[in-house]
């Protein structure tokens, strides 16, 4: 019920999907965690270890080309590059996290966008997030979590159609068609095309290529445990809704996750399935396959652009295509509809699989001539210039208005916030 009601197609359909990417990643995992063992040896893959084993030093090193305190500008000048434009929208940022704020970051729409029959209503978004500035990683959790979330408000903003129920992000709109629009946006941030270009130190200095490498050559094979933990959400929810009654104990559910994880991910799990709070929530149970769709169609997304217009970052092309195609009907259409008609094929595991399964050296050789290309042109618009999303921004710590777009430009609203940062 749940996933005809939210994406307009049944379980078979979705799970023929889901089978297929399964099936074409299963190698590449059983290959991966072997790989890993062998190189850090047989403890690296306990689920306590992975994430430790993975994340090596390269956090520390990109952090201080990732100021928290720049993420505002950076968003908005890399959105604007691409030519996206929020149509008149209000948007509140409360970046940093504080005693009693809810502990989750989002995106909602107390006025969603719509055309009325007496002219244009823009849209009105709270955005959230739970920033700690002094912490390690925290820039680049921000500028992260504001290409994704600010990704969410574009789409929103820019439904072009004759009711609000077209742009509201209850169901019938699809999950996976919400989530590609953010997860494409947010996806830049670790090309090596966008870090060349954004990635700045207090100095002003670009991320070396090292750094990148570094990285590359640290998590490209592993990158497939992502997916498979992804993927394991669906298929754990699947296998109860399809017991029996009678087995639905608590015994059985225990075991039954535990053969989800080790079928799926190859082994106990980093995060157990029963710490994902969707499985547990009425509102967000049966849904997570949503975010592996979306990943699909961001890949598949990603791979269009690459072939046709053979640039994403700093192109308006991009833009332009996710405004006419992806966000203006709403949910007038179908996701996979969608996807189809961007990209000129239906939705399907290729391209992602396909990325998946480059070496590390291929990637390096692509991500390298890209950075190279991105350090000699820079970002269309340079860091503290004003750019125009056609939206008022105010940054807020809860009630409390740090700055506000509207009365000397998004470039001193990002000034005055920073100041506020240092003071705080």
């Amino acid at each position: 019920m749940k996933c005809t009601q939210a994406e307009g197609f049944s379980k078979d359909t979705l799970f023929k999907i889901l089978d297929d990417l399964e099936s074409k990643t299963r190698s590449l995992n059983t290959k991966a965690r072997a790989t890993l063992a062998g190189m850090k040896g047989a403890d690296s893959i306990k689920p306590e270890n992975i994430g430790y084993t993975l994340a090596g030093s390269s956090a520390a090193k990109m952090d201080p080309y990732f100021p928290f305190e720049t993420a505002v500008d950076v968003w908005s000048r890399s959105f604007a590059a691409l030519g996206i434009t929020y149509r008149g929208a209000t948007m509140n940022l409360d970046l940093v996290d504080r005693e009693g704020k809810y502990s989750n970051g989002f995106c909602h729409w107390p006025q969603c966008a719509w055309q009325s029959a007496t002219g244009w209503v823009p849209s009105k978004t709270n955005f959230t997030s739970l920033a700690t500035p002094s912490a390690v990683g925290s820039g680049h959790t921000a500028i992260a979590t504001l290409m994704h979330e600010a990704g969410h408000a574009a789409h929103f903003a820019n439904v072009v159609q004759r009711s609000p129920l077209f742009s509201q992000e209850r169901a019938p709109t699809s999950v996976a068609y919400a989530e590609n629009q953010s997860m494409f946006l947010d996806s830049l941030v670790g090309d090596a095309a966008w870090m060349a270009r954004y990635c700045r130190d207090r100095k002003g200095e670009v991320i070396p290529w090292e750094i990148i490498k570094a990285k590359i050559e640290t998590t490209h094979d592993f990158a497939v445990f992502d997916l498979r933990r992804l993927l394991s959400v669906p298929y754990f929810e699947k296998a109860i809704y399809e017991l029996a009654d009678a087995d639905v104990t608590p015994a059985r559910l225990l075991a039954l996750a535990d053969e989800i994880e080790t079928k799926i991910e190859g082994g106990p799990a980093p995060r157990p399935l029963f710490s994902v709070p969707h499985i547990l929530s009425d509102e967000s149970s049966a849904y997570y396959h949503g975010y592996v769709l979306a990943e699909l169609s961001v890949q598949q997304t990603r791979a269009h652009f690459l072939k046709t217009y053979g640039t994403i970052v700093d192109n308006p092309k991009v833009g332009a295509d996710l405004a006419s195609v992806y966000w203006a009907p709403g949910n007038s259409e179908a996701f996979m509809d969608l996807v189809e008609k961007l990209t000129g094929k239906p939705l399907a595991a290729d391209d992602w699989v396909g990325r998946l399964g480059e070496t590390a050296q291929q990637v390096l050789a692509d991500e390298k001539k890209d950075y190279d290309a991105a350090v000699a042109v820079g970002p269309k618009f340079l860091p503290g210039s004003t750019v125009d999303l056609d939206m008022r921004i105010l940054l807020v710590d809860g009630d409390d208005v740090i700055s506000d777009s509207s009365t000397a430009g998004l470039a001193a609203a990002c000034t005055a916030y920073a100041q506020w940062l240092d003071a705080k």
